[in-house]
């Protein structure tokens, strides 16, 4: 039977407390508009800027004496705040919470896994963590828009016609690229396909010829 030295069981819990105080020193000195966030296994700073929505380059600004080949685990670093993600016109951006799951966001944003799969091709939604940031697209959106395209959500007083025109397309094309409504489905609340701007510049080289 292994017997445990009561001396060197007490150092190791000094040493520890010490450790930690050092770290909490360190939490502390982050400047103010930024928060401290301590490394985990498997992080890099490209996943820690993706996670809380900055770019590496800022977050590598904000830490220049680590090195981003030499991130440990149990690193202590600054994050800039306020910056946030560059989300696509139309889109919000939302911050995963602790517990919540892709259903969570699903059910609170009322989009279809396919329309955050759209927005969000370089996040796993399947292991979403605290603190990362989705793009969301207007509750409604089921992602199934052709070739990807924004969705819009139509508001009080816009017309058909005029959503078409704002967006450099045409009547039929609208209703082309909405095949499951009807012409008087597109009243106020209901979210509806645009054309991506490829498809806009095709559609005006079509009308020239």
């Amino acid at each position: 039977m292994e017997i445990t030295n009561p001396i060197n069981h007490a150092a190791a819990d000094a040493q520890d407390l010490i450790n930690q105080s050092a770290l909490d020193a360190v939490d502390s000195s982050c400047p103010a508009g930024s928060q401290s966030y301590r490394v985990q296994r498997g992080d890099s700073f490209y996943l820690i800027a993706r996670r809380f929505g900055v770019s590496v380059r800022s977050l590598m600004n904000a830490n220049p004496t680590i090195a981003a080949g030499r991130l440990l685990v149990g690193d202590i670093l600054c994050i800039p705040m306020g910056e946030g993600r560059s989300c696509p016109v139309g889109s919000s951006a939302y911050t995963v919470q602790p517990g919540q799951s892709v259903v969570d966001v699903m059910l609170a944003s009322n989009v279809s896994l396919r329309a955050l799969r759209e927005y969000n091709e370089d996040i796993r939604l399947t292991a979403l963590r605290p603190g990362d940031v989705l793009c969301v697209p207007p509750g409604g959106d089921r992602g199934l828009c052709e070739n990807g395209g924004p969705v819009y959500r139509i508001q009080e007083g816009d017309t058909l016609e005029e959503i078409a025109a704002l967006n450099g397309t045409t009547l039929e094309q609208m209703l082309r690229l909405n095949p499951n409504l009807l012409p008087s489905d597109f009243v106020a609340g209901q979210v509806i396909c645009l054309p991506t701007r490829r498809r806009a510049q095709l559609s005006d080289m079509e009308d020239e010829g």
